[in-house]
C-alpha cells in the first residue's frame, strides 16, 4: 500500500480565510496535498493530521484540530532558511480506532524508511503508542520524551486497547525502549507508585517546577531523543483553554514553544506528536495558535540543528575530567567550543566489555558543576544503570 492510501487530501474550507500572504508565507512554501499527492523525494520535514476522537467522551471534537490548527500555520512565515515541508493531509478515523493507529503506525514507517522528519496533529495522545511502535526494526534502543501534566501507568484488563500508552509502550514486547524522559509533570497529579516504576527503570522524571527554574537544562533532554510525545494538557489553560483536561498550571505558551525548537534541535528526533488539543472549544483559536506557533518553533529547531555528538578525536570540544575524591574514578565532560553544549563519557560496565567506545550522554554545565562538587550526576547514573 502507498502512503496516499492511508491519507486523505486538505479541504480548501482551510484556506478560505487565508488572504493576503506574504511569498514567504508557510502556505505558499509548504507542498500541500490537496489534489496533487507531494513529491517526497527532497522533503524533509511531513505534517499528518490525524481525526481520531472515539476513546473517550471527552474527546468528542479533536477531529476538528488538524485542520484549525493548518489554518494558522499557514499564515505564518517561513524561518529563515529553504525550508522542505510537506503537509500529507489527513488521517481519517477507521472502522475502529485500531483500524486508526494501524493507518498512523503505517504512514510513520513508510516516512522513517524515507528519513523525513515527522509531526502528527491531533487526536488523543493516546495516539503515542502507534507513534512508539513504528520503530519497531528501525531502532533498538528508543529513547522517548513526554511532556504532560500527569503519568499514567494504569492498564486496563477489561479492553486493553484504553489502557493508558505509557503503559503499552513500556509493556511492549519485544522491548526497544531505552529510555523515557518525562518533563512538566504535576505532583498531585501523580500516584507514588508511578514514579516508583519510572524510578526502577531508571527513566528520567523532571516536575513541572524543575524544569521552569532551569529552561535551558530542557535542551540536553531533547537532544538525543527520537520521538517526543507533546501533550497539550502540559501547557496552563490561561494560555490554551481547550485542551483536554485543562490545568490552571503548566507551561506558559513561551516555555512551550521553546521545549518544541529544542526538540526539533534533537539530533535524532524522527518524529513529534502534538496532541489534546480539543479544537471544538477554542475560543477565538487561541490554542490552534500556539500549536502552530509551537510547529514553527519546532521547525525553526530542525533547520538549527548541530550534529555535534563528540569523538575524542574532534578538535571542537574541551575536555575536562573530574576526578572523585574516593580517586576510584573519573567523569570526563566535553563542552563544544563553538556552541557550548556538553556531553559526557558514561563507560560502558566491565559485563558489556567487548562494547566499542564510551556511551556519550548530552548533559549541562550543571551536570559538570556537580561533578566538581564531588557529586555524581543523576543524568550519569542512570545512563549507567540501564548500561548494565
Amino acid at each position: 500500500m502507498q502512503l496516499s492510501d492511508f491519507l486523505s487530501p486538505i479541504p480548501q474550507s482551510v484556506f478560505a480565510n487565508i488572504t493576503e500572504t506574504s511569498p514567504k508565507s508557510l502556505v505558499n512554501v509548504i507542498d500541500i496535498y490537496t489534489k496533487k499527492f507531494p513529491d517526497l523525494d527532497d522533503v524533509r520535514i511531513a505534517i499528518i493530521g490525524v481525526k481520531e476522537e472515539r476513546l473517550r467522551s471527552s474527546h468528542a471534537g479533536l477531529s476538528l484540530t488538524p485542520d484549525e490548527v493548518r489554518k494558522q500555520l499557514y499564515k505564518l512565515v517561513q524561518p529563515k532558511y529553504e525550508v522542505k515541508i510537506a503537509d500529507l493531509g489527513n488521517i481519517e478515523p477507521g472502522s475502529s480506532v485500531s483500524d486508526t493507529m494501524f493507518a498512523l503506525n503505517e504512514c510513520l514507517k513508510e516516512l522513517h524508511e524515507r528519513k523525513i522528519v515527522t509531526i502528527i496533529l491531533g487526536g488523543p495522545s493516546d495516539l503515542a503508542y502507534a507513534q512508539f511502535t513504528s520503530y519497531q526494526g528501525f531502532n533498538p534502543n528508543l529513547n522517548v520524551l513526554v511532556a504532560d501534566a500527569t503519568i499514567d501507568l494504569k492498564q486496563n484488563e477489561s479492553n486493553p486497547e484504553y489502557a493508558n500508552y505509557l503503559y503499552k509502550t513500556i509493556t511492549h514486547q519485544p522491548n526497544f525502549l531505552f529510555n523515557i524522559i518525562h518533563i512538566g509533570n504535576q505532583a498531585y497529579f501523580v500516584e507514588q507508585e508511578s514514579l516508583d516504576a519510572f524510578d526502577k527503570m531508571n527513566f528520567d522524571v523532571f516536575r513541572l517546577g524543575q524544569v521552569r527554574a532551569k529552561m535551558q537544562d530542557t535542551e540536553p533532554l531533547a537532544r538525543n531523543a527520537d520521538m517526543m510525545v507533546f501533550s497539550l494538557n502540559s501547557v496552563k489553560a490561561a494560555d490554551v483553554a481547550s485542551s483536554i483536561d485543562m490545568n490552571p498550571n503548566g507551561f506558559y505558551g513561551e516555555e512551550a514553544c521553546q521545549i518544541s525548537r529544542y526538540a526539533g534541535m534533537g539530533n535524532d528526533l524522527t518524529s513529534i506528536g502534538f496532541y489534546d488539543l480539543n479544537a471544538f472549544h477554542d475560543t477565538n483559536a487561541c490554542g490552534s495558535k500556539l500549536v502552530s506557533q509551537m510547529l514553527w518553533y519546532f521547525i525553526d529547531g530542525f533547520y538549527n540543528r548541530k550534529y555535534d555528538y563528540p569523538t575524542i578525536e574532534s578538535k571542537d570540544y574541551m575536555i575536562y575530567r573530574t576526578t572523585f575524591k574516593a580517586g576510584d574514578y573519573e567523569i570526563v565532560f566535553y563542552k563544544n567550543i563553538y556552541n557550548e553544549r556538553w556531553w559526557m563519557e558514561v563507560p560502558y560496565p566491565k559485563e558489556r566489555s567487548n562494547q566499542k567506545g564510551m556511551f556519550m550522554v548530552p548533559c549541562s554545565y550543571s551536570d559538570y558543576q556537580a561533578a566538581l562538587n564531588d557529586e555524581i550526576p543523576d543524568r550519569w547514573m542512570r545512563a549507567y544503570q540501564k548500561l548494565l
